[in-house]
């Protein structure tokens, strides 16, 4: 999405992609884990970065968008299954706005008492959870995992207990932080991440090995001073905004050709109907010559 300057756009609720972006100045084609993946396109974290030339895993229970991941990431590694402290199967929740879905329980119970209408209807079914640990040794081996990003709804520390972290330490963790059911935050400590940042939702870590790329990350020059951030939607009518004017000429243009070629069928419509009424002189003109020669020749 191509737009004009002093723009820019994040495909992310709550801009976590040019945030995460901001840390890695110097890495073109990186490598990421989503946890809790979604939509590829909607409020996507990593929309941003496999545009960019990055690949990683998706990882993502509901069948629907994995589906959808399968179909638009086709360089990337696409997983239908959940994440959790443990392998096996656990009920998972799906509801109508799919960034609510959970396998927590203390979430469901929580999502009962709202009275938010989307949060009424549901569906729970068994869904296969593997551990953070297996996947990553299957998949990553010694790759650097650039970042990863955990937004389970409440499972998160069960995303993270699974995990051993004297073997797969990604340099930067974002962690949705408005369901922090079972605190966490001693697992990223012990594991050796030092939190760097909270942007209201989510919490940022680095792990000790790559303190050094808190100096990249400026909120005041990544997020403000670099250009005015909007979602895909307002890009959108930005970009039209930005073709009216060729629209307009182009529209103006064919106006021009419309008016001329009226022209034209109007001054055709006219000669046809000269020469319909010259066709009906010759012939009244043919009538009255052999009505003529005809008496003569009879007299």
């Amino acid at each position: 999405m191509k737009l004009p300057d002093g723009y820019i756009v994040s495909y992310a609720q709550n801009r976590e992609d040019r945030i995460i972006e901001a840390f890695f100045p110097d890495i073109k084609n990186g490598f990421y884990v989503d946890v809790g993946a979604n939509d590829p396109n909607e409020d996507s974290v990593t929309k941003l970065f496999y545009d960019n030339g990055w690949r990683g895993i998706n990882i993502e229970p509901n069948a629907s968008l994995h589906k959808k991941l399968s179909e638009v990431r086709t360089k990337d590694i696409n997983l239908a299954c959940g994440i959790s402290d443990r392998v096996g199967e656990i009920e998972f929740r799906e509801y109508g706005n799919h960034g609510l879905s959970t396998f927590s329980e203390e979430a469901k119970k929580q999502n009962i008492k709202s009275e938010d209408p989307k949060l009424s209807k549901y569906k729970d079914y068994k869904v296969k959870v593997r551990t953070l640990n297996d996947i990553l040794a299957e998949y990553v081996g010694d790759r650097t995992i650039n970042f990863m990003k955990v937004d389970v709804e409440g499972h998160e520390y069960e995303v993270l207990a699974g995990n051993d972290w004297s073997k797969y330490r990604p340099e930067l963790i974002c962690i949705e932080a408005n369901h922090v059911n079972h605190d966490w935050r001693p697992l990223m400590k012990k594991a050796g991440y030092s939190p760097i940042f909270n942007d209201g939702l989510n919490e940022y870590y680095l792990r000790k090995e790559s303190l050094n790329r808190q100096k990249y990350f400026d909120y005041a020059n990544s997020m403000i001073l670099s250009g005015i951030i909007v979602n895909p939607g307002v890009a959108q009518r930005i970009i039209n905004a930005e073709k009216l004017p060729l629209l307009e000429a182009e529209n103006n243009k064919l106006e021009a050709a419309n008016e001329s070629l009226q022209r034209e069928v109007s001054l055709l419509s006219r000669q046809l109907a000269h020469y319909d009424d010259v066709r009906y002189l010759i012939r009244k003109l043919a009538v009255r010559i052999y009505r003529k020669v005809f008496g003569r020749l009879k007299a």
